[in-house]
C-alpha cells in the first residue's frame, strides 16, 4: 500500500510542484495551503509523512510542526522554506524536524530523506516491546560481513572505522585506538575479540586502577590455562598510568622481563585520550612507547562525526539499562527525540550518552521516552559542573576495578560479593 503525504505550503504554484514531485514517486499525496485547515485534516487523517513550508502567514511551519508533535509525535516532519538562517535550522532539528530542505530543491535527496524517515518510523512502530535492540542495528553484521556492536555503522565514518579494524585483526604485535575522552574502548576491544570464533584467542583488560606485573601474569597465565596459543593484552587509559605502569606496559609489548618466556603468543592494544605526538610532547608517553604506538595506529571517531549512529546507540544503551533493571518492557524513544541525539556535542562521548541514557530510562520510567525528555536532559548536561564530570569519570573506574576483582577470583560472583561486602546481584547489575 502506497504511503500517504500531507504537504501545506500557501504559494499554489510551489504545492503543485511538490505535490507532482510525491505523486510521481507513488505516494498518496494530501495538498492544503491553509495551516488552520491542515491541522484539522492531519487530526482525522493518519499520515506516513508532512511536508509542510515554514513562511506562512497564519501559521510558521516551526509553529505548525509543535502542534501536530502534540497530536501525534511519532509522524516525521519535512521543513521547506526559500531561505533559513543556520540558528534556525538548529533549532528546527533540536525541535523535532526531521530534515530541512531549502529552494531550489535538490528533488531526489527529498525524496531519499523522505524514505529514510517513513522506514525509520514503521520500525519503531512495529518493533516489539522487548526486541527493539533488534529492530536497530541488527543490519550490521549483513552490511559489513562480520559482527561490530560498539557502533551501529549507519554513517560512514563508524564503517570506515569498523572495517579498519577489521582488517588488522591479525596484526602481530601492537595496535593503538587513538581517541577523545570518554571513548568506549573497552567495547571496542570486544568487537574486536569478536573477530575470532576460537578458544585459543584470549583477550585481557589491564587499567590504571589495577595493573601490575603480578596481575598481568595472573591473567596471561589464566588465559593459557584456558586453552589459549594467543594472548591480547588490551591497556585501557594508557595516558593516565603511572611511569612505573608504563615501564611495564613497554615491557609487556615488547615481550621483555617476566614476558619474555611467557609460553604464549602475545599482542597488545594500546588504547589513549589524545594524539601521539601531543602525549609525547606532554610527557605522558615515553620514547619507548611513542615508536612501539606508531607502528598501527587507527583513530576512533568521536561521535559528532558518527551523528546518524548516535540515536541508534542510546536506544541500545536503553536495552542494557533495562535489563539491568530487569524492567518488564523495553523503553523506546520517539523517533524525534532520538534525532535530538544527532545535535548534541558530546564533548564526553559515548560515556557522557551512557549517563543520560541511564538518568533518562531511570527518572522517567514508561514505554515511550518523548522528545521533552531527552531534550531536558540534553540541555542539563550541557551545563553539567566540573564535579559531575569527576564523578561520572570515577563511576567508569568503578567497573574497571571490579571487573579486575572478578577476574582475580576466576569469574566467580559469590567470592568477588563477599570481596565487596556485597551481594551478587549487586555486582552482576554493576558489571553489565
Amino acid at each position: 500500500m502506497p504511503y500517504s503525504v500531507l504537504i501545506l505550503d500557501d504559494d499554489a504554484d510551489f504545492n503543485s510542484l511538490l505535490t507532482d514531485i510525491f505523486e510521481q514517486a507513488d505516494y498518496v499525496v494530501t495538498s492544503l495551503t491553509d495551516p488552520i485547515e491542515a491541522v484539522d485534516v492531519f487530526r482525522d487523517t493518519d499520515y506516513d509523512l508532512v511536508v509542510t513550508d515554514h513562511k506562512m502567514p497564519e501559521m510558521t511551519g516551526a509553529e505548525y510542526m509543535k502542534v501536530i508533535k502534540q497530536l501525534k509525535p511519532e509522524v516525521p516532519v519535512i521543513m521547506v522554506s526559500g531561505y533559513l538562517e543556520n540558528d534556525t535550522i538548529r533549532e528546527l532539528i533540536s525541535e523535532g524536524v526531521g530534515g530541512v530542505f531549502l529552494k531550489p530543491l535538490n528533488i531526489f535527496s527529498l525524496l531519499e530523506r523522505t524514505a529514510e524517515l517513513i522506514e525509520e518510523a514503521k520500525k519503531l512502530e512495529s518493533a516489539p516491546a522487548g526486541g527493539i535492540e533488534d529492530g536497530l542495528g541488527s543490519d550490521v553484521s549483513a552490511k559489513l560481513g562480520f559482527a561490530f556492536r560498539s557502533y551501529p555503522c549507519k554513517s560512514g565514518a563508524s564503517a570506515a572505522f569498523a572495517e579498519r579494524l577489521y582488517s588488522l585483526r591479525n596484526f602481530k604485535s601492537t595496535l593503538s585506538l587513538i581517541g577523545e575522552p570518554g571513548m568506549h574502548y573497552r567495547s571496542i576491544c570486544e568487537d574486536i575479540q569478536g573477530f575470532y570464533e576460537s578458544s585459543a584467542e584470549q583477550f585481557i583488560f589491564l587499567s590504571a586502577s589495577a595493573f601490575d606485573q603480578e596481575q598481568a601474569l595472573t591473567l596471561i597465565d589464566a588465559a593459557k590455562r584456558a586453552g589459549a596459543e594467543r594472548v591480547t593484552c588490551v591497556l585501557l587509559e594508557l595516558e593516565t598510568m603511572s611511569a612505573a605502569q608504563k615501564t611495564l606496559a613497554t615491557a609487556l609489548s615488547k615481550h621483555e622481563g617476566v614476558f619474555e618466556d611467557i609460553g604464549v603468543s602475545l599482542r597488545t592494544i594500546f588504547c589513549v585520550s589524545g594524539d601521539l605526538d601531543s602525549l609525547f610532547d606532554e610527557g605522558l608517553i615515553d620514547e619507548n612507547l611513542y615508536i612501539l604506538m606508531g607502528t598501527a595506529e587507527v583513530r576512533v571517531p568521536p561521535l559528532r562525526e558518527c551523528q546518524v549512529d548516535v540515536g541508534v546507540m542510546a536506544q541500545q544503551l536503553v536495552v542494557e539499562v533495562a535489563r539491568e533493571q530487569a524492567l518488564a518492557s523495553v523503553p523506546r524513544f520517539e523517533r524525534s527525540a532520538r534525532d535530538l541525539f544527532r545535535q548534541h556535542k558530546w564533548e564526553r562521548n559515548f560515556e557522557e550518552l551512557r549517563q543520560i541514557v541511564r538518568q533518562i530510562v531511570e527518572e522517567h520510567p514508561g514505554d515511550v521516552i518523548t522528545h521533552a525528555t531527552v531534550k531536558s536532559a540534553l540541555q542539563v548536561t550541557e551545563g553539567a559542573s566540573q564535579r559531575t564530570l569527576f564523578e561520572s569519570h570515577l563511576s567508569s573506574q568503578q567497573v574497571d576495578y571490579l571487573r579486575a576483582v572478578a577476574i582475580l577470583f576466576g569469574g566467580d560472583r559469590s567470592q568477588t560479593a563477599s570481596f565487596f561486602g556485597t551481594d551478587v546481584i549487586s555486582i552482576e547489575a554493576k558489571m553489565k
